[in-house]
C-alpha cells in the first residue's frame, strides 16, 4: 500500500526549518487545545459559557483559570503528563512533506498490539486503523504536536484522529496548516522516545479530579 503523504513533489522538508515564531503563552495553549475539542466542552458547559471557548480574552487571568479548568476536566490525565516547562511556539506550516516527523500519542491505544517497534509512526497507523476523512485540513483547529527538538520526532497530542485520517486517504487533498508545537528536553510519558515514567497519573486517588464539574 502506498501512504498517501508520500506522494508530494520535492524533497523532504524537516519541520524545523518552518518559520517558528515566538513561544506563546500557556493560556494561548489552553485555548486553542479547547477549541480543538470544543465538542467535550459544550458536553457540560451551558450554551451562555461557551463564549469562553469561542472568544477567549487571554489578558484576563480568570477566564484564562476557568478555561484551564475546563480542559483539565476530561483532558487532565494527558495534560498531567505534559512536561511543565514545555516551551510552545506557533510553526507555518506543516505539509505533506513532514509528515514522516510525526507519531501519534504512545501508551494511549494506537499501537501495533504484535509489532510495537514502528512507534506509531502516523504512515504505519494510517495503514493498521485507516479512518475516513471527513474535514479537509484548511477547516481543522490547531494540530498540536510535542516533542525534545525542533528536529522532531513529535508525538501528536491533540489531532491524532484527524492526521491519521489524513494519511490514510489517497489521492492526499494537500495539507499547509499552522500547528502549534511544544518542546520540553523533560521526559514525556506520551513520546515513544522516552520510558513510560509518569509524572501525576498515579498520584490522583480517583478516576476523575472532579466528578461534578464547578468553579
Amino acid at each position: 500500500m502506498i501512504y498517501s503523504f508520500l506522494i508530494v513533489r520535492g524533497a523532504k522538508m524537516p519541520l524545523s526549518a518552518m518559520h517558528w515564531g515566538s513561544a506563546v503563552s500557556i493560556h494561548y495553549f489552553v485555548a486553542e487545545f479547547l477549541q480543538a475539542e470544543r465538542y467535550n466542552a459544550a458536553g457540560f458547559l451551558p450554551p451562555t459559557e461557551m463564549r469562553i471557548v469561542d472568544a477567549p480574552n487571554l489578558n484576563d487571568p480568570i477566564e484564562n483559570h476557568y478555561r484551564l479548568r475546563i480542559l483539565y476536566y476530561f483532558r487532565a490525565h494527558l495534560l498531567g503528563e505534559v512536561p511543565p516547562d514545555t516551551q510552545w511556539f506557533e510553526v507555518q506550516y506543516l505539509t505533506d512533506r513532514e509528515l514522516s516527523e510525526l507519531h501519534a500519542v504512545s501508551r494511549c491505544g494506537w499501537e501495533n498490539p504484535t509489532d510495537p517497534s514502528d512507534h506509531n509512526e502516523l504512515a504505519k497507523v494510517a495503514v493498521r486503523k485507516p479512518i475516513k476523512l471527513d474535514e479537509l485540513p484548511a477547516d481543522w483547529k490547531r494540530i498540536i504536536l510535542w516533542g525534545h527538538r525542533r528536529e522532531g520526532p513529535f508525538t501528536i497530542l491533540e489531532g491524532n484522529k484527524r492526521l491519521t485520517a489524513y494519511a490514510s486517504t489517497l489521492p492526499s487533498p494537500g495539507l499547509r496548516i499552522p500547528v502549534l508545537v511544544g518542546i520540553s528536553p523533560t521526559p514525556c510519558l506520551w513520546h515513544f522516545e522516552d520510558a513510560p515514567r509518569k509524572i501525576a497519573n498515579d498520584l490522583w486517588k480517583v478516576p476523575s479530579l472532579w466528578p461534578q464539574f464547578s468553579l
